[in-house]
């Protein structure tokens, strides 16, 4: 299926003509949480329903974390059970390969 034209502006550097909504759906949806207006959120949550797109939104959150550090606090409050917290991801998930091996202090007291 294809975007509403009122979507254009958010894929100006993709050919827009080319892009599906059911094929590309983390894409989009990733995309409008992070700079949809509100009627485009809307639209995503009645096009793909809650489920999905809080599906979405958690693999990006406890994975790679592609989505602006302000868009990942905004949408833990809605899709996160205990926002605020530092997500953990999953030992085995997409992120593993690439989480570092040793942790660092983080106050300085060795």
């Amino acid at each position: 299926m294809k975007l509403p034209s009122s979507f254009a502006p958010l894929f100006h550097n993709y050919v827009f003509d080319t892009i599906d909504a059911d094929r590309h759906a983390g894409f989009v949806i990733k995309t409008v949480l992070a700079r949809g207006t509100w009627e485009q959120i809307m639209w995503l949550f009645e096009y793909y329903g809650a489920g999905k797109v809080r599906e979405v939104f958690l693999d990006d959150y406890y994975g790679l974390q592609t989505l602006p550090e302000s868009t990942r606090r905004l949408w833990e409050l809605l899709f996160v059970d205990e926002p605020g917290r530092e997500p953990r991801p999953e030992e085995n998930g997409p992120a593993a390969g690439w989480r570092g091996r040793r942790l660092a202090d983080r106050y300085g007291s060795r």
